[in-house]
C-alpha cells in the first residue's frame, strides 16, 4: 500500500490532497491530508508528514505479518512435533505411573514409539532413548519397524533420522499441554538450557 495523491477532479467528493491506506493485520488504516487552501510550502510539509506516517504503518504491517508467519510455523511444528522421517515411528515423552511411598507419581521418558499393522495385526513397541542413547534407539526402532513390514533393506529409512533437537519442540509442546516433565528427562544428548525454567527441575 502507498500514498495516493488526488488532483482536482480525480476524487468523487472533490477531495484534493493525499490519502494513505495501509492494512495492518486485519485492520485497514487510512488518513487524508487536504491540500485545499494550502501553499506549496504547506503541501510539502503535509507530504513529508504523510510519508513518515506511511513508513510507520508499513513497518507495523511488516512486523505483524512476520509475527503471524512465525505463529503459523510454530503451530505446524507443534501439531507435527511427534513425527519423524518414518511414518510408523513417532518420538515423544511417554508418561507412566509408579507408586512411591504410597503415592502415585507420574514419570516421563523420551521414546521412539513404533506402531502400525501387518495383515491386520497391530504392533506397538517403545524404544527408550535415555537407556539406549538417541542413535541406537533410532536404529533399533527403524529395524523393528522394517522387520514388521517385511523390508529386507531399510538404510533409506535410517537416513531419515530427525535431529535430536526436535525434543526441544516436543518438550515445549507437552509442557504447554500441562505435562510437568523434569529437565533431567531430556535425552542425554541435549543441553537443558534452551528450555530451562519451563518446568522446575525436580
Amino acid at each position: 500500500m502507498s500514498i495516493r495523491e488526488y488532483l482536482p477532479g480525480e476524487h468523487n467528493a472533490g477531495f484534493v490532497g493525499l490519502r494513505i491506506v495501509v492494512k495492518v493485520g486485519s485492520d485497514y488504516r487510512q488518513k487524508y491530508y487536504s491540500f485545499r487552501n494550502k501553499s506549496d510550502e504547506e503541501k510539502a510539509k503535509l507530504m513529508a508528514t504523510a510519508q513518515a506516517l506511511n513508513a510507520e504503518w508499513n513497518m507495523e504491517r511488516t512486523l505483524t505479518q512476520s509475527i503471524k508467519e512465525r505463529e503459523c510455523k510454530e503451530i505446524r511444528r507443534t501439531s507435527s512435533a511427534y513425527t519423524t522421517g518414518v511414518s510408523g515411528v513417532k518420538m515423544k515423552f511417554v508418561r507412566y505411573h509408579k507408586f512411591r511411598a504410597g503415592e502415585k507419581r507420574a514419570y516421563y521418558t523420551p521414546y521412539f514409539k513404533v506402531s502400525g499393522s501387518t495383515k491386520n495385526v497391530r504392533f506397538d513397541k517403545l524404544f527408550n532413548i535415555k537407556q539406549l542413547g538417541y542413535d541406537i534407539a533410532w536404529n533399533n526402532a527403524v529395524a523393528y519397524y522394517a522387520g514388521k513390514k517385511g523390508l529386507s533393506s531399510y538404510s533409506h529409512l535410517l537416513e531419515r533420522k530427525p535431529p535430536v533437537e526436535q525434543f526441544y519442540v516436543i518438550y515445549k509442546y507437552q509442557v504447554s499441554l500441562g505435562h510437568k516433565i523434569p529437565l533431567r528427562r531430556l535425552p542425554n544428548e541435549l543441553d537443558p538450557k534452551p528450555v530451562e525454567g519451563l518446568v522446575p527441575s525436580t
